[in-house]
């Protein structure tokens, strides 16, 4: 495979893997998009389907489609977006049926790229989120991992998440979201007993009753919170 990034100089390339579930879950009729470009360009292109790769290196894609022609491959409908994925994403519309999410690795950008291509992904369609041993994706692997509208299809070479959309996608307040209120509720108790504490030592227990009763109406409000 050749070096296609660094200016030529690494290759980056994503694992075999994936490239053989992008053959078998892609074709000629499937709408695909990725952050970040490289091999997994070369897969999208050769599976034939309408494909964008976000990416801000022109040097890159100049070394892709060179390699893309070299092996003979149709790249008309392979369309390169010049640009940062979190300045670029925002002005993209239409349905998808497969994200791949290998762009910036920094946070807060894993989950900019999910968030702007969930909301357009199809029910059945595939989310990728490559890279999971660098925090900021496993942080969302974490999170889709216990939401109802993804199902986990399976870790590709220990690197790479592949998630599935099996309901429209929705997105919640943190109450209604269970990986979010999980990793919240020790932090808020903690919280809580603090300031009741501090309340305590000053013999304050009128406003200490007054605050429990009003975190339990806090507590009920957040459930009933759509």
């Amino acid at each position: 495979m050749a070096r296609f990034h660094a200016e030529g100089t690494a290759d980056w390339t994503i694992t075999d893997g994936v490239l053989s579930l992008i053959a078998r879950h892609c074709n000629a009729d499937t709408t695909s998009l990725e952050t970040g470009a490289g091999a997994s360009t070369l897969a999208f292109a050769a599976a034939g389907g309408n494909h964008t790769a976000v990416t801000p290196s022109q040097d890159e894609v100049g070394r892709i489609r060179a390699e893309g022609t070299e092996r003979g491959l149709d790249m008309s409908r392979v369309e390169f977006i010049d640009g940062y994925s979190q300045d670029v994403l925002p002005g993209l519309s239409g349905p998808l049926d497969f994200v791949l999410i290998d762009g910036g690795h920094g946070f807060p950008i894993p989950a900019v790229d999910w968030i702007y291509t969930a909301q357009r992904l199809n029910v059945g369609g595939h989310m990728l989120i490559d890279d999971i041993d660098v925090w900021t994706g496993q942080m969302l692997v974490q999170f889709l991992d216990k939401e109802d509208e993804w199902e986990r299809v399976e870790i590709v070479n220990g690197i790479t998440a592949v998630f599935r959309l099996v309901k429209p996608f929705t997105l919640r307040e943190w109450n209604h979201q269970p990986a979010v209120v999980q990793r919240s509720r020790f932090p808020r108790t903690l919280r809580r007993a603090k300031n009741a504490a501090r309340i305590a030592a000053r013999g304050d227990f009128k406003t200490l009753l007054k605050k429990f009763d009003h975190d339990r109406e806090l507590t009920r409000a957040a459930k009933c919170k759509p």
